[in-house]
């Protein structure tokens, strides 16, 4: 079985899944160096096709895990029934009914275009729409986060900003598949709502989220909470996620809400970051946990996807939940990963079996000739090192103090960095974050993530175990241990908490010995872990533009296969 997932969505990319098991995948944004690059993905496809061997017409299947439209028996019915709430319940039933009638509009036109552009490109690579496979946004999400967990069983949580109606599902999985126990509609949709935020502070929706909770953890309780509460939140008593469209809350993330601005505005950004992540975390974990009571479940694991999982301060809160064990987020959780969970979705559909995805390093790689060759060609100086060399040279620059481009094996797929294209420094000086962010042209209000070993884990974080595949990842916060806290001060959020890479020596055995050569020699348990690319592009996918990075000032030196790289001097 060859199966060609597909996205054209914002961050648009391809995957090929073959027998079961993930061949490649990457997004047409580090081909294009366009971030989020929204388009059909053809370099994305000819690059899975090529690590296959396969042509097109060899395909069984091509998985769209978007476009699929609104389920008829599920979400339509919903969606009508919220309209009817929603202008009964407004202040300005005029303006709501606007307001709904443009959402819904906007939806169904631009999903329409996007599915006719996907059909339109794949028919010019001559693939019948006999072989194309379209699923649910939600569903699609659901399955990228079941099929790679390992668990047996597990509820499974999705919530983003909107896709075929949906913004929030619930699924239980099981050996058999993914059963849908409950949703909000578009209409109620805590991405928009974040979004907005995101946009009152000057930042883009969308993409600069992160932003956002970075500054949460600044901020404090005020009047900021209680205007947009207003809005948007969790009614316990109905056991439902609710929103009132009109002055306070709308579902477009990009919007205009004079009343909610002009409300906010007596507010340091601080504060109404706080309020809005607050707000969201409420909401999310009051819809997870009343399902937990109301099916009677008295102990699950957990499964996260969609963009909203993106954020680590929700993830760590949906952790705490006392009757959640386990938790895996899938590492690409944003739309990014819906052409992995597309290809996912074929094999739950026709064999009820799992993908499985130990790493994340599915993107192009680069043989250490062919690294070599890259780098002659710069005409920077280099030398090359023998490869026992390697992890104790770096963790030297490391402990020196230089920001080291570490670019070593596949590429990772998803938004973090996690060893195959990172940017590594010394996590012992606490300004590093506003200097490194500096030097990168990064407005970024979150300390830096760390990166540790198995072996190292244990002393930096509270209640991690070696089976918490979330860890290894960065998509998790833990609470820090004193040692952590004193000795890499850069990496621990203001409230104890971090959001490690937990890295294995058999998933990446140079980087995982950078670490421990480091330790070995300061005594320090992480080091600082970054993603390698500069302001607003998207991470380095080749030597190319690794070494272009490297020109352009953002690293001191460049570690690249066997290659240690200077700048010219």
């Amino acid at each position: 079985m060859k199966i060609l997932g597909l996205s054209n969505a914002w961050d648009a990319g391809a995957a090929l899944v073959v027998d079961g098991q993930i061949v490649a995948a990457a997004n047409e944004e580090r081909f294009t160096r366009i971030k989020l690059d929204r388009c059909f993905p053809e370099q994305a496809i000819r690059y899975v096709l090529s690590v296959g061997g396969l042509e097109i017409d060899q395909i069984d299947f091509v998985a769209s895990g978007c476009w699929k439209g609104v389920d008829q028996d599920v979400t339509a019915p919903r969606l009508i029934s919220d309209t009817a709430d929603q202008i009964q319940e407004a202040d300005d039933p005029e303006r709501t009914t606007e307001i709904i009638t443009q959402r819904l509009e906007v939806s169904s036109r631009r999903d329409q275009e996007f599915r006719d552009e996907l059909l339109l490109c794949l028919s010019r690579y001559g693939v019948e729409e006999s072989r194309i496979r379209f699923f649910d946004h939600h569903f699609t999400h659901a399955v990228s986060a079941w099929s790679p967990s390992g668990f047996d069983e597990a509820l499974v949580l999705t919530a983003d900003g909107r896709g075929d109606g949906r913004s929030v599902t619930l699924w239980r999985g099981s050996g058999t598949g993914l059963e849908l126990i409950d949703m909000a509609t578009e209409l109620v949709s805590p991405g928009a709502l974040y979004g907005f935020v995101t946009g009152y502070m000057g930042f883009v929706p969308d993409r600069h989220e992160g932003k956002v909770t970075g500054l949460a953890g600044y901020g404090r309780m005020s009047g900021a909470y209680d205007q947009l509460r207003a809005g948007y939140g969790f009614e316990a008593d109905q056991g439902r996620l609710w929103s009132k469209i009109g002055s306070a809350y709308s579902p477009f993330a990009s919007t205009e809400l004079p009343d909610l601005t002009r409300g906010l505005d007596g507010y340091s950004r601080e504060d109404v970051a706080f309020g809005v992540q607050t707000l969201f975390e409420e909401s999310l974990v009051g819809f997870l946990l009343n399902a937990i009571g109301r099916l009677g479940i008295e102990s699950t694991n957990l499964c996260l996807a969609g963009g909203c999982m993106g954020n680590v301060k929700l993830n760590y809160e949906l952790r705490k939940i006392n009757q959640v064990d386990g938790v895996y987020v899938f590492p690409h959780m944003g739309d990014g990963g819906l052409a992995l969970g597309a290809a996912m979705a074929i094999e739950l559909e026709n064999h009820f079996q799992r993908v499985p995805m130990e790493t994340a390093y599915q993107g192009p790689s680069f043989t250490d000739v062919e690294v070599e060759q890259a780098v002659v060609e710069s005409g920077l100086p280099f030398e090359t090192l023998e490869e026992s060399a390697i992890a104790r040279v770096t963790a030297g620059f490391l402990a020196d103090g230089l920001i080291v481009g570490w670019f070593q094996q596949g590429m990772e797929v998803g938004p973090r960095a996690l060893g195959g294209r990172s940017i590594l420094a010394a996590a012992t000086d606490q300004t590093i974050n506003d200097s490194l962010n500096k030097r990168l042209e990064r407005t970024e209000f979150m300390p830096f993530a760390p990166v540790t070993t198995d072996s190292l884990a244990p002393k930096c974080f509270l209640e991690w175990q070696a089976d918490q595949i979330a860890s290894r990842f960065m998509t998790m916060c833990y609470d820090t241990t004193p040692l952590l806290a004193e000795r890499c001060p850069a990496v621990v959020h203001v409230d104890g908490t971090a959001r490690p890479q937990v890295v294995f020596r058999k998933h990446n055995p140079r980087y995982h010995d950078v670490v421990e050569f480091y330790a070995a020699a300061t005594g320090n348990p992480a080091v600082i872990n970054t993603s390698f690319n500069h302001h607003e592009e998207p991470i380095v996918l080749s030597p190319q533009d690794a070494l272009r990075s490297l020109v352009d000032g953002n690293v001191d030196v460049l570690v690249i296969g066997r290659c240690v790289v200077w700048p010219e001097r």
